[in-house]
């Protein structure tokens, strides 16, 4: 499984479409057999752009803090499962998402970090 964290100093981004690096895990069988990468977004914005490379990257499933609606179908289109509403250490939440013990919906919220859609603070 390949799992993908929007990335900032070790820990969780909060905005998907704004994010500057992913890390991304790639699992063998057992956990401590782990690979992990940084993935710089250079010259990418939006969550249309972020959504490609995540797809190009071969994630399956993407960590991260906010992430609107179309954000979420876009991934779901490319079979990528977008798990919303984190916070904390990035290792540590791909390592519990792996082991099935982080739940993918938290509760409520995953819109943008604005409160309102990612259409009403202009941000994609």
């Amino acid at each position: 499984m390949k799992i993908a964290v929007a990335y900032q100093d070790g820990e969780i981004f909060g905005h998907f479409g704004h994010c500057e690096m992913f890390a991304t895990y790639e699992y063998g069988e057992y956990v401590s057999d782990c690979v992990k990468r940084l993935v710089p977004t250079e010259g990418r914005s939006g969550h249309q752009a972020m959504a490609d490379l995540m797809r190009e990257q071969g994630v399956d499933a993407v960590i991260v803090g906010n992430m609107g609606p179309e954000a979420k179908a876009t991934l779901l289109s490319y079979g990528i499962v977008p798990v919303v509403g984190y916070s904390g250490d990035a290792d540590t939440a791909s390592d519990l998402l792996v082991t099935c013990q982080l739940p993918i919906s938290p509760g409520e919220g995953g819109g943008c970090s604005c409160g309102g859609s990612c259409g009403d603070c202009g941000r994609a």
